[in-house]
């Protein structure tokens, strides 16, 4: 699981002083969203978290906001607008759930996340396709769109293999400063080859596994629900499934045909809902999926977890055991819009197994808002415990 427990970004104030305010704090969104905390700000954006810490806010200057749309990093509709008292629009904003990442790329830790690492590279990847050349050192990582949002700054450029590294390295780790010219194809840029040497650079696991789709591939051909979206690379590679971003709010579940099969058998999975892909000689099946809602191992976790969302971890897993007696959801793969548990193993499992999983991720995080209070165990454990 990831190294982390708790969304730094809630609680680090690193701010330009002498950049103006974009909101006031207290303000009231119209969707009842309330301003809580001024957490950072640049000369034409500022972030912020909600009163009741669910939410991260980034407000963006229309210029730049606009720019975004303009230029393909993020659709029309992620923006809301907002006015001054005159009626003018001063500001687009975009919500985020405080479970995803919404930071500068230059503050990003991955702490042993394979995910989160995944993560920064996809976004990477992302915005290279919409501009080869944009400046990226000064973005902001977004990860419910999968991008970097450029800032268009005068900044020397840093190599992509180089704000990779950075995201990877420990507190008192250097900073690399590479930039595309110190490379000698004067690229310095981030391929599947230069992602596992980083990796192993800082002794994290490898990608061992060929991914089923390519950056770049079109998600039309086979899932209607993000229409004009591409595949921007893996979140994660195993025998049994692999998860991959898009440059859009939707991610896709790739699972073998027979790991498919043995969920269906088990009453987990409709075979109507899962879209067959050839791919050469091989069938396998896919699902896509919001990107607001959870979709990792149990062993490799990076979903900012809130009270409400223990309890439904809960019951997807006291669901699961009614299925399946034997399962061990220990490294399941956790399916939150559908409230599924989906084991990987299907022996050697048990209801105390299901208690310790579940004591570790109310413990250990990550966290949306921050550690729990004894109660949200106690009555968690007992919807695993019931009967």
């Amino acid at each position: 699981m990831a190294g982390f427990s708790v969304n730094e970004s809630l609680f680090v104030i690193d701010m330009d002083d002498t950049s103006p305010s974009i909101l006031p704090v207290g303000e009231m969104l119209p969707d009842g969203i309330t301003i809580g905390v001024d957490r950072d700000r640049g000369e034409e954006f500022a972030f912020y978290v909600s009163e009741d810490g669910r939410f991260d806010i980034l407000a963006a200057r229309p210029v730049l906001a606009e720019r975004w749309v303009q230029e393909g990093y993020l659709p029309k509709r992620a923006l809301q607008i907002h006015c001054d008292e005159s009626g003018e629009i001063d500001c687009y904003l975009l919500i985020s759930p405080s479970s995803h990442i919404l930071l500068r790329l230059t503050d990003a830790r991955v702490y042993g996340s394979r995910y989160y690492a995944h993560l920064v590279a996809t976004s990477i990847w992302s915005s290279r396709n919409k501009d080869p050349f944009i400046n990226l050192r000064d973005g902001i990582l977004c990860e419910l769109y999968g991008v970097v949002l450029p800032t268009y700054t005068k900044t020397p450029k840093f190599a992509d293999v180089a704000l990779l590294i950075n995201s990877l390295r420990g507190q008192y780790d250097e900073e690399d400063l590479r930039s595309p010219s110190d490379f000698k194809d004067g690229n310095g840029g981030l391929s599947r080859m230069t992602f596992n040497e980083s990796m192993s650079k800082f002794k994290l696991p490898t990608d061992t596994i060929e991914p089923y789709f390519h950056v770049g591939e079109p998600v039309d051909d086979f899932v209607q629900m993000a229409p004009g979206a591409t595949i921007t690379g893996p979140l994660e590679l195993r025998k049994e499934y692999q998860i991959f971003a898009t440059d859009s709010d939707v991610v896709l579940l790739a699972m073998s045909s027979a790991w498919a099969e043995k969920l269906v058998e088990n009453k987990l999975l409709l075979n109507m809902d899962l879209k067959n892909v050839q791919l050469g000689r091989d069938m396998i099946k896919v699902m896509a999926m919001p990107r607001r809602k959870a979709l990792e191992s149990f062993d490799n976790r990076h979903y900012g977890i809130n009270q409400q969302e223990v309890y439904d971890i809960a019951l997807a897993l006291y669901r699961a055991r009614q299925k399946m007696p034997q399962a061990s959801f220990k490294d399941a793969l956790y399916v939150q819009s559908l409230g599924l548990v989906l084991p990987v193993a299907f022996e050697g499992g048990s209801r105390g197994e299901d208690v310790m999983l579940l004591r570790d991720i109310i413990t250990t995080g990550p966290f949306a808002q921050g550690p729990f209070l004894t109660d949200v165990l106690t009555t968690a454990i007992a919807i695993v415990n019931s009967n």
